[in-house]
């Protein structure tokens, strides 16, 4: 048992410094926003593109922002499911208040059988472009755009080396429900790994137009079930890179019950297995902390009843030891985080006692929901988002089982609920 108590204090440590490596390498990518601009004759036209599927909580927010963006010519370009969406008097009610004339608000009539809703609306919204567009951007109704995030999206697509530009989600939950705080910690990981891995997140996100019409990404929407999961594969075929751009990180400060948190976790574990070359890598990266804790904590309870003191110190060592390793990194994660994104006039405040307190408790937890997810996300061949299944046979072959439009009563109770 001691051999064996050794080997999981070993295997513990290693996550440490692999994940300490990772988070470091990101952390370093957080630069403040340079203070020299570009000019506003060098920025191309740009189309922004929002689909909608239900009203999200700050969905009125969302609107406002996006149509006050520092930038001299864009036209942003909503589309709503359908017109019985709880999403489309507020966004019409949202821009006339505003008096907005650069935008315009469509329902979703191109559905396509094959892919996802959110990948229909995409590809209708781009095919009514006309040619003095020269860039897309695309973001999610659960962000609120700081008015220089148009900006600082695509200003970096003037080198020709990169194909896309991509921020990325970062929870900042109100509330200390346990959903919460579990999705805050796992994303706080995803985020790390999509920098490392060089994935873009849909949410945040731009290209050229020329970009994307060389990379065929229109006829690989219409086969997907993802946005984003399939453009990095796209873009190397081509010779071009994504580019995190640490301005445009977006805060997202929804609440989320265990069911719900789950469920997010499974999805988005599930691209991963679909689009991510080297998948089985990946997975056996977030199942295999968990086992060694698990292994751990078993170990733990069986030499403190057994008086094994030599293997309570190892295993005991090994699990308090990675977990307020994984701590430390999510409260250095966190303060450069709220460092960028608070330059961009977003409010943070900080951390307090007994959210670390919780966060030390949800971070074993997420690993158990991650690690859950994860074997769920492996088995699932019918996956519910927002209402609507769809099959998944293979990663470009996606049946849209039923159409219905979305309906009021899906909507939470709890008014700043996240919608899954």
């Amino acid at each position: 048992m001691n051999e064996l108590a050794i080997a999981i204090f070993g295997m513990l440590a290693v996550f440490v410094i692999l994940q300490t490596r990772y988070a470091l390498a990101f952390v370093s990518s957080l630069r403040l926003p340079s203070s020299k601009t570009i000019q506003d004759k060098l920025l191309p036209k740009a189309a922004v593109i929002l689909s909608l599927r239900g009203a999200d909580p700050f969905l009125a927010d969302c609107v406002r922002a996006l149509l006050n963006q520092n930038y001299p010519q864009y036209d942003l370009h909503i589309v709503v499911d359908s017109q019985e969406d709880p999403a489309w008097n507020i966004v019409n009610e949202t821009i006339q208040q505003a008096g907005a004339t650069h935008v315009q608000v469509s329902p979703l009539v191109a559905r396509h059988n094959t892919c996802s809703l959110k990948c229909s609306a995409l590809v209708q919204a781009i095919c009514t472009l006309d040619d003095s567009y020269e860039v897309v951007a695309f973001i999610d109704a659960d962000v609120i755009a700081h008015p220089n995030w148009l900006r600082e999206l695509v200003a970096p697509l003037v080198d020709e080396r990169i194909g896309v530009t991509t921020g990325n989600r970062w929870y900042m939950p109100h509330t200390q429900q346990w959903g919460s705080l579990v999705r805050y910690a796992y994303n706080s990981a995803s985020v790390v790994s999509m920098y490392i891995y060089k994935y873009a997140w849909g949410g945040s996100m731009a290209m050229k137009l020329s970009v994307l019409q060389q990379a065929q990404l229109l006829k690989t929407w219409t086969q997907s079930i993802s946005v984003d999961a399939p453009v990095h594969r796209a873009l190397q075929k081509i010779g071009l890179r994504v580019e995190f751009v640490p301005t445009v990180m977006m805060i997202n400060r929804e609440e989320c019950d265990l069911a719900r948190c789950l469920r997010f976790i499974q999805r988005q574990l599930l691209m991963p297995r679909l689009y991510h070359p080297k998948w089985m890598l990946f997975f056996v990266q977030v199942l295999a902390p968990t086992f060694a804790l698990v292994i751990a904590m078993g170990l733990l309870l069986i030499s403190l009843v057994s008086g094994n003191i030599v293997v309570a110190v190892w295993v005991g060592g090994g699990f308090v030891g990675y977990i307020l390793a994984m701590v430390l990194l999510l409260t250095l994660l966190e303060q450069r985080v709220r460092r960028v994104v608070g330059g961009s006039g977003e409010p943070t405040r900080s951390f307090w006692f007994q959210f670390i307190a919780k966060i030390l408790l949800a971070i074993p937890l997420a690993q158990l929901v991650s690690a859950l997810a994860t074997v769920l996300a492996l088995l699932t061949r019918n996956v519910e988002w927002r209402g609507v299944v769809y099959q998944i046979k293979d990663p470009y072959n996606v049946q849209l089982l039923e159409y219905h439009p979305y309906q009021i009563s899906l909507q939470p109770l709890d008014s700043k609920a996240s919608i899954v």
